[in-house]
């Protein structure tokens, strides 16, 4: 992809469904198309992608980051398809983990030059950030989906408003606020850098957690190795410094800042 010739966005919709499903993607897809015919002044196209199994799954994604290299777009993939706090539910009822998920997103981040925005449009997509390896590239350059359970026509009215949203930013040549977006839509929005700092700035950003943390591998080590001649609050130094060096080692690998 060359960043010079980027001049639209293409959204790849991928659908999963079951019987009986709401055919969301279906019916996004068919919106953003009518989208494109209302902001005409805007190229942003719209293709749309169903799935069955791992296989056809791999295959798509292959495609599209063949295509965005090829095609120069600036790419977002919307995934509509059951989730759980572990995985996606393909329609052959395989489980694709978020580790294998991320296997199929980062090679198209990395064509587009870590501008991928993953849209995740199924129950538990917050989870996706829990199984983020730091010490890699970015799978992704932001994600947005819901928290928790939530219907599939709930999901659908989400994505419209988030959609129209995204329109009216770029016809009217605003700054894009996702994260405020996508709070208004009722989604929540992550970005690369919150992701990694989330993982390996704990100690400072999130101290309770830490915290907790540090007292269940405490915990655990003791099961394993009974008791131990170990200073918890020393263990916490040692381990945040840890944190500290790989927060300074990988943070700009991670988001391709270098």
């Amino acid at each position: 992809m060359d960043l010079r010739e980027a001049n639209r966005f293409k959204v790849y919709i991928i659908e999963s469904p079951h019987d009986g499903d709401m055919h969301t993607g279906q019916n996004l897809y068919d919106y953003l198309r009518q989208k494109s015919v209302d902001y005409s002044d805007y190229m942003f196209e719209t293709t749309y992608y169903t799935v069955n199994d791992r296989e056809a799954l791999n295959e798509t994604f292959r495609e599209i980051a063949n295509d965005v290299d090829t095609n120069n777009d600036v790419p977002i993939i919307q995934i509509e398809c059951h989730g759980d706090i572990n995985y996606i539910l393909l329609s052959s009822n395989e489980h694709v983990d978020w580790i294998e998920l991320f296997n199929l997103t980062r090679p198209v981040n990395t064509v587009s030059h870590n501008l991928l925005l993953l849209n995740l449009s199924m129950c538990n997509g917050h989870a996706v950030i829990r199984k983020i390896d730091p010490k890699n590239r970015a799978p992704f350059r932001a994600v947005v989906g819901p928290f928790g359970e939530i219907k599939a026509i709930s999901l659908q009215e989400s994505w419209e408003r988030f959609y129209d949203g995204y329109y009216i930013g770029i016809k009217n040549n605003k700054e894009l606020r996702l994260h405020e977006l996508a709070s208004d839509c009722g989604l929540i929005y992550y970005n690369q850098e919150f992701i990694f700092d989330s993982h390996l700035d704990t100690p400072n950003l999130f101290p309770e957690i830490f915290d907790y943390w540090m007292k269940k591998e405490i915990a655990d080590m003791y099961r394993k190795e009974g008791t131990l001649m170990l200073d918890p609050n020393a263990y916490k130094m040692y381990r945040a410094r840890q944190f500290k060096k790989y927060f300074d080692e990988f943070r700009a690998y991670y988001c391709f800042l270098e």
